[in-house]
């Protein structure tokens, strides 16, 4: 053993030696402490092998979603067919977002008192508090609405209450004396969340934006949010707070949704810039407070996923908007501006949000619809990457089991996705076109299959295109297509073509290829759901494509050439609900009579979009002459069907006859196109002879769609 030196003996006289192995022990008890509530947190999240985990340079290198493998340019884009469309293919699952980081109570406490100072000195006079409040009515109204409507005695300054202010003072010091007790012994009972104490956090967040009133309020929210996860199934928090009722849940959880975005917005402004990015601006809020938004976000979203998706016992205002979760949802997006950089959170934020959109009730749907747009303008060129590809992914699974009570929501899903497809034409280019492209290779294996006489009418082969999800598809990729290259569009980017208009034509011929696919009548209600998505592309961006034939082809066939068919006590068949007829509908009048009116309905729609080109003459003259051959053999069917197919090509000849004397006055050639695009310029197709019948027609419809659609209601009402 060697011996001493000098300077070591001089060293432990000094009595330093003691002081140093104090030091080094204390630090080695605070990096012991720390990695153990590392190890808590991962736990809590469950996460076996923490050294696994990616870091946040390789999370953008990560696939976004569990079981979607990257391919292509756009990303978790499906590589196979059956991935997309076969048994399962369409159910696209989205990555689990981890559990976030939550706030530690000796972090908040350190941040309580580092906060302290801010809110002795954040008092205003009455002046200042009266334009604080003018301010916020006119930047935010819906939260001033919501303080005037429910706690009024909040915007008033002038007559403040002393002696209640001073009993929520005593109350708080009374219960950070009892929670430092109780750290003394190594106990913390639980405090019970009260009315008045939720209005003291309150009043200090709208007149003082205190950080503290904030921090509080927030764990009371998070013990909110966990409060049925007690026990071995629980969180694993120490929550500090307990909820008694379910009128101070909803109170705690209303305040912290309302009143969250108020306060941060004060400590950390940010403007929105023109093209809807988020810019924050500078700050002088502690670096703890960043921690706190994320660490409430996480709580904002295992909320959302434990609330139920039917109204709660809220306020008026509230009930009326569908209830506590619709109202979670909509007020979680004016928290996009201080968490877009957190990309693990957006994500998960993504996730909870398609769910919701795509599983709840209509109102919960609109809401989770407008933060996902919210999100889109907002975010950068990668956000909104992800938040269109996994929209449509999303999209895809509930349209598989349509019915009479399902279409209407599957009707917003599809127009509302539409709507985010068409913000950023440019980026939404690559996904349209992968995804079209998996329905022309889908088309393509199928007409393999029957070629190789491997398919029949009840062939496998046929029933992986001839369901609602292949028909939903063409019909969505229409809605986007109408929309983002339509004529109105056009105009308004002055002129421009949209990058998605040369999309049109592949899928015309995904949809064409389909209608081919099996001539069988028992199939011809989908025929009709694919040319009506077709004739909504010739009407909104003026693309010619010939479906009459397609049409004719239904009149041809052997449904309509007894006049007589067989009578059966069959319901009438609803076509916007079906594609495929039942067995015993085919060679019924029943049926025959509801095709009819389809096929009437089609054709008249599908000529009045053409009824003031210059072509008209030419393009209705076969039809016209179709209609009528069938008439004079007898073969148009029932009488009734037969009075309809006569008055609708009486109106055709009459639109021909109007349009051919419009050409009689003009003096350019057919090849001169800029004329030929300005003939009946500013005329409407509603003034037309056939555009004025088909308008009523298509009121007559609407009424009795109306009439329909209200004895469902009252169905499930019962």
């Amino acid at each position: 053993m060697a011996r001493p030196t000098k300077q070591f003996k001089k060293f432990v006289a000094s009595g330093k030696l003691k002081e140093t192995i104090s030091k080094r022990r204390s630090a080695a008890q605070s990096k012991k402490k720390f990695e153990g509530q590392k190890t808590q947190r991962r736990l809590q999240r469950g996460e076996a092998n923490p050294e696994h985990q990616l870091s946040d340079e390789d999370e953008d290198e990560a696939p976004d979603f569990e079981g979607g493998a990257k391919g292509g340019k756009a990303g978790g884009v499906a590589k196979t067919v059956d991935e997309l469309f076969g048994a399962g293919g369409l159910d696209v699952p989205i990555e689990e977002g981890s559990d976030l980081e939550e706030l530690s109570e000796g972090e908040e406490d350190d941040d309580d008192s580092n906060s302290e100072d801010e809110d002795d000195g954040a008092d205003l006079d009455e002046d200042a508090m009266a334009k604080a409040m003018a301010d916020l009515e006119k930047k935010d109204p819906e939260f001033f609405k919501h303080l005037k409507a429910e706690d009024p005695s909040l915007l008033e300054f002038g007559n403040m209450d002393v002696d209640e202010d001073e009993d929520d003072e005593d109350e708080e010091m009374d219960e950070d004396e009892e929670e430092d007790e109780d750290e003394d012994e190594g106990e913390r009972p639980k405090t019970v969340v009260t009315m008045r104490m939720l209005r003291g956090w309150r009043e200090g967040m709208i007149k003082q934006h205190s950080l503290r009133s904030l921090r509080k309020m927030l764990t009371a929210f998070r013990a909110a949010a966990h409060m049925n996860e007690e026990g071995d199934q629980g969180s694993g928090l120490d929550l500090r707070y307990t909820i008694p009722s379910a009128e101070v849940f909803n109170r705690l959880v209303v305040t912290a949704l309302k009143f969250t975005p108020v306060v941060l917005a004060h400590h950390k402004p940010y403007k929105t810039l023109p093209n809807g990015r988020i810019k924050l601006g500078a700050s002088k809020a502690p670096a703890t407070l960043d921690r706190l938004i994320l660490s409430h976000f996480s709580t904002l979203l295992h909320l959302l996923k434990s609330l139920p998706s039917t109204p709660s016992a809220l306020g008026e205002e509230e009930e009326g908007a569908g209830g506590l979760l619709a109202l979670a949802v909509s007020e979680s997006a004016k928290l996009l501006p201080w968490v877009l950089g957190a990309r693990k959170h957006v994500r998960a934020y993504l996730k909870t949000l398609l769910e919701l959109w795509s599983t709840a009730s209509d109102s919960v749907r609109i809401a989770a619809f407008l933060a996902i747009r919210r999100m889109f303008v907002a975010g950068d060129d990668a956000i909104k990457d992800i938040c269109l590809r996994n929209i449509y992914k999303a999209l895809l699974p509930p349209l598989r089991l349509t019915s009479v009570h399902t279409l209407p929501s599957l009707n917003l899903m599809k127009n509302s996705a539409s709507e985010l497809y068409q913000l950023e034409p440019a980026l939404s280019y690559q996904h349209a076109f992968t995804f079209i492209r998996m329905l022309a290779v889908h088309l393509r294996n199928v007409v393999r299959s029957s070629t190789a006489g491997k398919a029949g009418e009840d062939g496998a082969a046929f029933r992986a295109v001839y369901n609602w999800a292949f028909v939903h598809a063409i019909d969505f990729w229409s809605q986007v297509l109408s929309g983002a290259a339509g004529t109105e569009a056009q105009a308004a980017r002055g002129g421009l073509e949209s990058p998605l208009k040369p999309l049109i034509y592949p899928l015309v011929q995904v949809a064409l290829g389909v209608v081919r696919l099996l001539p069988s009548s028992r199939y011809f209600p989908l025929r009709f759901h694919i040319l009506s998505s077709l004739i909504r592309l010739v009407s909104l961006t003026e693309t010619y494509i010939p479906l009459a034939p397609f049409l004719l082809e239904i009149l041809d066939s052997a449904e309509f050439r007894k006049a007589n068919p067989k009578k059966a006590t069959l319901k009438p068949l609803d076509m916007a609900y079906v594609i495929r007829a039942p067995a015993a509908y085919p060679k019924t009048r029943v049926y025959q009579e509801g095709l009819g009116e389809e096929l009437v309905w089609l054709l008249g729609e599908y000529h009045a979009t053409l009824a003031t080109d210059v072509a008209f003459p030419e393009i209705a003259l076969p039809v016209v002459l179709s209609i009528r051959r069938h008439i004079k053999r007898g073969s148009a069917g029932s009488p009734k069907v037969a009075t309809q197919l006569k008055a609708l090509a009486d109106k055709i000849d009459a639109n021909r006859t109007w349009v051919e004397g419009k050409r009689r006055g003009v003096s350019f050639a057919p090849r001169d196109r800029s004329e030929l695009a300005r003939f009946c310029e500013g005329v409407k197709p509603e003034t037309t002879p056939l555009g004025g019948w088909v308008r009523i027609q298509r009121k007559a419809r609407e009424a009795k769609r109306r009439e329909i659609e209200k004895a469902l209601r009252e169905e499930r009402e019962e």
